[in-house]
């Protein structure tokens, strides 16, 4: 008889408060930490594939500057190019056609005139600026975050090709 009542007893028992407690407070203090890590690396990989992008871009525009030396362009970059026919030369209204058009560069996957949060500016002369919080020289592109809490906020490609960022 007594035998009966204790397996009655273990099937029975269930958590008590502080068990429960336990582990809800370790769940919090995992979410606690996992969250902003996790924000950490979305911002980071959105930061490298814009940066796959300027380089993209500076790339077309150098080899731009080789082709036609003497042509002066500042073009802000929000959208794919779209055209019904190839323009010969490039100029400030239509580099980003000729550089489309004449397949020195892809489409760019672009949300509301940005890529990733990001937008870019190419400039022949090597004087791209993305506003006051992103001052260099010599960049021929540049890109610069919009409305991210993030510190990669903004990165240039210089006329020499090297990648540089505002840490």
């Amino acid at each position: 008889m007594f035998a009966d009542k204790e397996k009655k007893r273990s099937f029975c028992k269930g958590f008590t408060l502080l068990e429960v407690l336990i582990v809800v407070l370790i769940a919090v203090m995992v979410t606690m930490f996992a969250v902003p890590g996790y924000r950490k690396a979305q911002d980071r990989n959105r930061y490298l594939a814009a940066v796959g992008v300027l380089m993209e871009l500076a790339s077309a525009a150098q080899i731009l500057n080789e082709e036609f030396p003497d042509t002066t362009y500042s073009a802000s970059v929000t959208g794919n190019a779209s055209w019904s026919t190839c323009p010969e030369t490039p100029s400030s209204s239509n580099v980003l056609t000729y550089l489309q058009c004449h397949k020195y560069l892809g489409d760019i996957p672009f949300d509301n005139g940005a890529f990733k949060g990001y937008t870019f500016v190419l400039n022949s002369k090597g004087n791209a600026s993305c506003g006051s919080s992103c001052n260099f020289s010599g960049a021929v592109a540049c890109m610069k975050g919009s409305n991210l809490i993030s510190e990669y906020t903004c990165a240039w490609v210089d006329r020499s090709g090297i990648l540089h960022n505002n840490k």
